[in-house]
């Protein structure tokens, strides 16, 4: 009886260990699949993998590129079209070498030049997570990669590899604290803010020297971010940068548009609180060469008017009204209103009501300031063009933020006049913007990235989830 309750015992605390094992493992790989979750947002997989009414990470997206358009391809675990079948190896080497499991190169339009340095820890999450809690798309991408000679040369890719890859893991600096050396892994490597922020050389690798300093994407303008003690950023504060990160605007300095729009609603505001001060403190310590003069964009302390029929109220109105009187054949018949000129009038039209005749917005910044933001301020007016063709359609941690595109509805040279008006009127400056520059930031012009549904079986990635977990 002694010995038949002994082996009860032992078999129960067996039976307890194997139990409690399971349970431990199945807690782990959840842990592991979350935080894949988070890396796939953070490395912003969805935008550049998902076309404009596609399947999410189906691939297809068009990438426009000095070499032609580059087409992303299909990441789903299919193992007929995406990704099902390769190793954990195969799937770090198109990550950090840009080579694909059948051996073929991938193009840097694909930014494995900064994934290279990702941890082996992290590669292993995103992995875990994109090859069981995405769905299979089995279907082949369309249209195809088909580059001009010689881009089309793919082995090309290893003369590239060669000159440009930096094949070295991230490891924190001697003089870095973690919070930095944290937020330089983010910017550097996952988030990858390089790619849209860093000039490119005519084999589009990024330039040596000027990491962050500002470059032009399609029609965008990416600005200068490397702070320094003369950079654009100086005038911000950390809070302030965070909250541009997490909700895509901050009162009276900026608004995040077209690609950085794109960033704020697939990637960024997904982001823990941590990380974001991450970045933010990264950001600020980040040193370059210093250059002399103010920043770009800078603002003077301006008074925020939000008086009723204020002076300004009126001489925008009077301004329009003038120009009405001078040209009054385009308001005769709702038909010619493409032929109104004037920049005045074409604002009161199209923007006095929600910015105000005065352009100070609303107080509860809904509607921006444009005395005071930086992209009427900014000494390149492509980000002010592009806005106005493609307006803003982007989801915040806070709110969707909305403004109509103008594209089909303002020829270049109403664009040209409303820019004109807005920046010396509005905001005391002057562009030498010319209606050709208008007409090429046109051909550069693209539809929004719309809102992608999520995949099935991504619960973890919902917004619900995130906001109640944003967890890395």
């Amino acid at each position: 009886m002694r010995l038949s309750l002994g082996r009860a015992f032992h078999a129960g605390l067996a039976l307890g260990t194997v139990l409690l094992s399971g349970f431990q493992a199945r807690a782990s790989d959840q842990t592991l699949i979350q935080r894949g979750a988070y890396l796939a947002r953070a490395a912003d997989c969805v935008a550049c993998h998902t076309k404009p009414g596609g399947v999410a990470f189906a691939g297809g997206y068009g990438i426009k590129s000095p070499l032609g358009v580059i087409y992303s391809s299909n990441i789903t675990p299919s193992r007929a079209y995406g990704i099902g079948g390769w190793s954990e190896a195969a799937f770090a080497a198109a990550l950090r070498e840009g080579r694909s499991a059948d051996g073929h190169r991938l193009y840097p339009a694909m930014p494995y030049d900064s994934y290279a340095g990702m941890s082996d820890d992290d590669i292993h999450a995103l992995y875990a997570y994109m090859t069981t809690r995405i769905a299979p798309v089995d279907k082949a991408v369309e249209p195809m990669t088909a580059l001009r000679f010689p881009y089309n040369w793919r082995s090309l890719m290893r003369l590239w590899n060669w000159l440009y890859l930096d094949h070295k893991r991230f490891a924190p600096g001697p003089d870095e604290t973690p919070l930095q050396a944290r937020g330089r892994y983010l910017v550097e490597n996952v988030v990858h803010c390089g790619t849209c922020h860093t000039p490119r050389n005519f084999m589009m690798a990024s330039k040596a020297g000027h990491k962050l300093e500002g470059a032009t994407l399609g029609g965008w303008y990416a600005p200068d971010i490397a702070a320094g003690e003369n950079g654009p950023l100086a005038s911000w504060r950390d809070d302030e940068i965070m909250t541009y990160l997490d909700n895509g605007h901050v009162r009276d300095k900026a608004v995040a548009a077209g690609p950085m729009g794109e960033a704020v609603e697939h990637s960024l505001r997904y982001l823990t609180h941590d990380d974001l001060a991450a970045i933010a403190s990264f950001l600020r310590e980040h040193k370059r060469s210093a250059r002399a003069g103010q920043p770009v964009g800078a603002v003077s302390a301006t008074a925020r008017l939000y008086a009723v029929d204020s002076a300004s109220d009126r001489e925008t109105r009077d301004l329009a009204r003038q120009e009405r009187d001078a040209d009054p054949a385009p308001y005769a018949d709702r038909r010619n209103y493409r032929d109104i000129a004037g920049g005045a009038a074409l604002y009161v039209a199209a923007c006095a009501s929600c910015h105000q005749l005065d352009g100070a917005g609303t107080p509860d910044d809904f509607y921006p300031s444009l005395r005071l933001s930086r992209t009427v301020r900014a000494q390149r007016p492509d980000n002010l063009v592009m806005t106005i063709m493609a307006g803003v359609n982007r989801q915040g941690a806070d709110r969707t933020a909305h403004m109509p595109a103008f594209r089909h509805d303002l020829t270049d040279r109403q664009i040209l006049a409303l820019v004109r008006f807005v920046t010396r009127h509005l905001a005391g400056t002057d562009t030498t913007l010319t209606e050709a520059e208008v007409a090429r930031l046109r051909t550069l012009d693209t539809e929004d990235f719309p809102a992608q549904s999520l995949p099935p079986g991504s619960a973890a990635l919902n917004e619900k989830s995130a906001n109640q977990t944003r967890t890395p």
